[in-house]
């Protein structure tokens, strides 16, 4: 699987973008937002988000959007195209397993069931956290659009991708494990911080190499793309 990448960030944490952008193994654009002040109105992000999204490369077969705030392993880009060539041409996936919000009953059940059996994926019904997502390129005009009504002008980035995906294409959500990602435990500029940690339950680190993860030890049922199938 080919895989193209952007970074959704705010003028305030320049440099936090351009240190994720040099550790990446490939170049890759980062988005700014057009305003000067952060704010907590979910319009204002899903604007900056929408944009990169935009930017994927429409000869990719998956595009991934990072934020401005993340860690990242090496080998990052090519270490999901290597997770991507087994998951296959369907799928949305995160990067990323947070503690914090949202309720972590399922997740931690869905984490405790993957390590116990020693997959390299877990599955929740529903994205959670928008650090690092990867969707197919050719999902993405329709999640856009869908994504752009007005009627989701109050809904959170990550959500209204979250429930397009689980609500109108059905699709479960597919995390890798351990993350490849990690999330810088600082203030939130749109509000989510609310007093708890921000971090990877499981973080790769950011010395090792996305590369050394064996994607392969799938679950059971393998990876299925829909939310009705039993993991």
């Amino acid at each position: 699987m080919r895989l193209s990448a952007t970074i959704m960030a705010h003028p305030v944490r320049e440099d936090s973008a351009e240190r994720v952008r040099a550790a990446l193994d490939r170049d890759v654009e980062i988005i700014y937002d057009t305003e000067a002040e952060p704010s907590k109105d979910p319009r204002q992000r899903w604007r900056t988000g929408r944009r990169a999204w935009e930017a994927h490369d429409p000869e990719a077969d998956y595009h991934l959007v990072l934020q401005d705030d993340a860690l990242i392993s090496r080998d990052l880009i090519t270490g999901l195209e290597k997770a991507l060539d087994v998951l296959g041409p369907e799928g949305l996936v995160s990067a990323y397993t947070g503690t914090g919000r949202p309720n972590q009953t399922h997740v931690r059940r869905a984490l405790s069931r993957a390590t116990d059996r020693d997959d390299a994926w877990m599955t929740t019904r529903s994205l959670c956290w928008g650090v690092a997502i990867l969707t197919p390129v050719h999902t993405i005009g329709d999640m856009l659009r869908w994504c752009s009504h007005g009627s989701k002008s109050r809904m959170p980035y990550d959500m209204r991708i979250g429930r397009y995906y689980r609500d109108r294409l059905r699709w479960r959500t597919w995390y890798t494990v351990p993350s490849l990602v990690e999330h810088q435990d600082g203030e939130s500029l749109c509000g989510n911080g609310r007093g708890s940690s921000r971090v990877a339950h499981q973080f790769l680190g950011e010395d090792a190499s996305a590369l050394t993860v064996d994607w392969t030890r799938t679950p059971p049922s393998g990876l299925p793309t829909l939310h009705t199938v039993p993991a």
